[in-house]
């Protein structure tokens, strides 16, 4: 996809200077290039899984980028695990699992604590699942569960595009990501 390009793109202009490592050890870069090319294969073969409507296995593709051991210090593993975490959301959501969508949304949110466009992103897709948990409710007659959902889904989304518009002023200002 597209936006893994992207992320390739981003994750390289966040600082891929090369550290004095010890005798025999690759530079900081190829290290942080060959994880960058593990993940972006993996959601290029979850890519696959998705298109032929396997979602299960395109998930266990996505769940490998968050079981790699990230090098120490690695900047970029945190946005990385965030952006698998919410693909794993989207993932459940489009298998029909609003459930395990809001548990992956959650799971990621609980983990990513910077405020980035990878965490807006988590609480879109929390907002998301609430609201696809609110059509259910209305769906089996539950107003109240209907009411209470629909109220969380747009306060998660609110905060989601909150988050992206402090983004974009931290960078207009030329501030940090």
């Amino acid at each position: 996809m597209k936006r893994w390009l992207s992320l390739f793109a981003l994750a390289l202009a966040l600082g891929l200077g090369c550290a004095a490592e010890p005798h025999g050890a690759a530079p900081a870069d190829d290290v942080t290039m060959a994880v960058l090319g593990t993940v972006r294969a993996l959601h290029h073969e979850a890519d696959v899984f998705e298109h032929a409507g396997d979602y299960a296995r395109a998930s266990q593709a996505v769940r490998r980028v968050l079981a790699i051991e990230y090098p120490r210090g690695m900047l970029e593993a945190p946005d990385l695990r965030a952006d698998a975490w919410g693909r794993l959301a989207e993932l459940a959501l489009r298998a029909g699992n609003a459930d395990d969508a809001l548990s992956q949304a959650n799971a990621g949110l609980e983990e990513a604590r910077a405020e980035n466009v990878f965490r807006a992103r988590l609480m879109m897709v929390k907002g998301q699942s609430l609201g696809a948990l609110a059509d259910r409710a209305r769906d089996v007659g539950d107003a109240a569960a209907e009411r209470r959902h629909r109220d969380e889904a747009l306060e998660a989304l609110e905060a989601s595009i909150a988050m992206n518009q402090r983004v974009l002023s931290r960078l207009a200002d030329g501030g940090a990501r």
